[in-house]
Parts: C-alpha cells; structure tokens; sequence
C-alpha cells in the first residue's frame, strides 16, 4: 500500500479480547510510513458497520478492523462493494481471519505488513432467511449445532480463557443437538437427508483450530457447504474429535460440496451464525414452506489487505489449463426443454427471443457444459449453461465456432458478452452466442 497516499481510519473494539488492544506501537509504524490515521470506537454491537460505512463516505481508502472476528465482520457488512480496502490488526480472541492471511498476533510487526500489502480483492458470502435477516460474512455462515455453540458462549468467560469458552459451549450443546431433515438446493442439484449441521465456507479456516471447508477458495466465486450428519451425540464427539485431531471433519459423517447457489429448506428454525455472530431468528420466521436460508457469493465484492509473505493458498483458483480436454457431453436438461418446445414455443421460437445481455462478465470457471461468471458491473454469480447450438466469437474476428464440447478455449478471467434467455431459475442464461473480449493489454494494442 506504499504505492497511494493512505488515509485509514482503524475501528478498535475496547471490549475485544483481554482487554482491548494497545495501538500506541501500530499507530508509530502506521504514522512513520505515512499514513494519515484516525481511530475511532466501537462502542455497542453493530457500530463498527456504521463506522465502516461512514469511513467510506468520508473518502478513507482503507478501514482497519483492530478487533476481532465479529468486529471485522460489521466492517464487511459496511463495506461491501466500495472501492476501500480492509485491514487487520489482530485484537480479538480467536483472530480467524488474521491466522488465515499470516498476520501477526504481534501489532507491531502486523502494522509493519499492512504498510507492505498488497490488495487483492475476494468474495463476500450473503445469507438471507425467507429473504429477510440478509447479512454478509467473510469467512463462514453456519447452521444448526454450530450456531447453538455460538450462542452458548459466555462473552466474559470467553474474554478471560479464550478459545476454551467455545470448547466449553460445544459439549454443553451436544446432549441438545438434534438431527433434522432437509432438502438442499447446490447450483439446481439436489440433496435430501438429515443434517446436525451445516457450515457453509468462503475461506477455510474453522474456529482457530480446524478446517470444515479444507477445499474452499476466496476468489472464485463459489462457497463450500460441509454438511455434518453426525446423528448421535456420540457421532457428534467423535466429529469434535476429528476436528481437533486431523483438523478436518470426519468423512463418515460429512459431505462436502461447492455452488455459487446454496438453498438449504429445513421444516423447523435452525440457529444462524455468520463469521461467529448469531443472527436472532425465533418462531415467527417459520412459513408455510418451511425455513429458506440462501446463501449466495458476491464474486470479488471486496479488497483486503494481504502480506507480501502470504503464500496464496486461498486465492489458487481451478488450474483449467491442466485439465484433460473436455468430451462432448449429452445435452443438458435445458437444451432438451428447449428442443421440444417451452410454453407452447418451439426451441427455434426461442432462439429467435434470445437477447443480448448488456453487462459484460468475468468467467471464474469452466465445468463440463456450464461456466460460472460474475458480473463485471457488481459481482453477481450467474451460470451459464453451454448447449449444443451455442457458438463463440472472439470480439474483432468475424468467425465463429462451436463451443459446446470445447469450453477450454476458455480461461477463468476471460471477459465475455452473452446472448441467451433466461431459463427461468433464478442466475441462469441459458447460451446461444459468447463473445470473447480480447484481454486489456490486447485492447491497448489495438488502440495504439
């Protein structure tokens, strides 16, 4: 961040940790590198998203969480979408994020690394329930078991014995767990069966000590969803257990799988947390249809701050250039319901309704005969699925060649225009042209 003039405004939580944090050391590097720095309080739940939101208001470029988790996970939900970069100066207890980027516990040399960082933008997860209660979490949203922990923990206690205070919540919730059915919506692929938990990742660590979502990257566009069905408690311990000893959810009693859709359906109110904080449901949000949590990515919604010696694992997406070449599939269910006809409109009727789409959109990555994109003008996650009469063009070259059965002419990154319709599920387009943008630096070319 050396590059810019930096004006930062660091939100501190006094009630954070053991104690607070004592920025005098941090103010000192951040001051003698340049910064213009102002500090402000966190003084009750929820401020630090309104500091945030002002932060960005008043022209800062970077907001500084110097709390914990659940401080920087207010700033989030004030950030979203604005060109302002998030840091971190570890205060809290667990620190999940700061251990998940390599930033030092010691504030001195964690100021040191953000006056080094480098900026790199990242997904932001968003959960809605009955499409109320919509909040954004960063590393992870959990359901069930792990939200009961959460709500268990003693805040004071916490404060005075660290991590062991969850330690604690969790065996007292286990007698209570319970296991329930429900129905799972992954990116119109559909799962049933009865679950304890759910804990749906954009990152990878799990409360300081494990991994539930081992896999999961922070910039493709996508979250992991690990779904625990432990269905005794004394599965659950032995699920605690694996947890604490491999540091990964036992395999006999979890799936784990990854969508830019998740809609879990469950006949009873489950607890909900995000990136630790209970997000208060009671009774009145059972419908009819049951409980509908969504949860959704927001590609690249955000920038943080990342230290130059953070080895990247979070931000590896899918190597498509080491990938076998891809087999022509059969067609997909939507090509199928368009060849005999929608609505009484034959699939040639449809073709002639397809539109061009105006926003431009960035591939994240290629499936078989899907690519998952995110919208260049705000993040959203659309699919776009890929059928036997979809052709693409690259931008300047009049030819055009089919697609179907060789989506790796296509990278992650690419900038793409998409003719299509919509199929009628919510984020999809079914294909019929795909125009390829030519990179930025052919662009310049081109002009020059």
């Amino acid at each position: 961040m050396s590059d810019r003039f930096v004006r930062a405004c660091l939100i501190t939580n006094p009630k954070s940790g053991r104690g607070g944090v004592d920025l005098s050391e941090a103010l000192t590097v951040l001051q003698a590198n340049g910064w213009d720095v102002t500090v402000r309080q966190k003084l009750k739940g929820g401020m630090a998203e309104k500091l945030a939101r002002e932060a960005v208001e008043q022209g800062y470029n970077v907001v500084v969480d110097c709390g914990g988790d659940g401080t920087l996970s207010e700033i989030i939900n004030g950030v979203v979408g604005a060109d302002i970069a998030v840091g971190t100066l570890p205060g809290g207890t667990a620190n999940v994020w700061a251990h998940e980027m390599g930033i030092s516990q010691e504030l001195r040399r964690a100021a040191m690394q953000l006056v080094t960082a480098t900026r790199r933008r990242v997904d932001v997860g968003h959960v809605d329930v009955n499409g109320k209660h919509g909040a954004y979490f960063l590393m992870m949203a959990g359901i069930g078991l792990d939200a009961a922990v959460m709500s268990r923990v003693n805040k004071k206690l916490k404060n005075r014995i660290g991590k062991l205070a969850i330690g604690l919540a969790a065996l007292e919730s286990l007698p209570d767990a319970r296991v329930v059915p429900v129905q799972i919506d992954l990116d119109g692929s559909h799962w049933q069966g009865k679950v304890s938990q759910i804990v749906v990742g954009n990152t990878r660590r799990y409360g300081g000590f494990a991994s539930m979502t081992p896999d999961a990257y922070a910039n493709d566009g996508q979250l992991d969803a690990c779904l625990v069905t432990a269905a005794t408690p004394f599965a659950g311990i032995k699920q605690l257990a694996s947890l604490a000893v491999r540091g990964r959810p036992n395999p006999r009693s979890s799936e784990v799988y990854r969508a830019a859709s998740i809609v879990v359906r469950s006949p009873i109110v489950l607890s909900l947390e995000t990136d630790g904080g209970v997000i208060d449901l009671d009774d009145d949000d059972l419908t009819p249809d049951g409980v509908i949590y969504t949860f959704r990515p927001v590609a690249q919604g955000i920038s943080v701050l990342v230290p130059r010696t953070y080895l990247g694992d979070l931000f590896e997406p899918a190597t498509l250039g080491t990938r076998a070449p891809l087999a022509p599939l059969k067609p997909v269910r939507n090509q199928q319901a368009l060849d005999k006809g929608v609505g009484g409109r034959t699939g040639a009727d449809l073709r002639k309704r397809a539109k061009w789409f105006k926003q431009r959109y960035q591939i994240i990555t290629v499936g078989g005969d899907t690519i998952t994109a995110a919208r260049e003008k705000d993040g959203k996650v659309v699919k776009i699925v890929v059928t036997p009469d979809t052709t693409l063009k690259e931008l300047g070259d009049g030819k055009e060649k089919p697609l179907w059965g060789g989506l790796t002419a296509l990278s992650a990154e690419d900038i793409v225009r998409v003719k299509g319709v919509k199929d009628g599920t919510k984020g999809t387009i079914v294909a019929y042209r795909v125009k390829r943008e030519p990179s930025a630096s052919l662009r310049a070319l081109h002009v020059s």
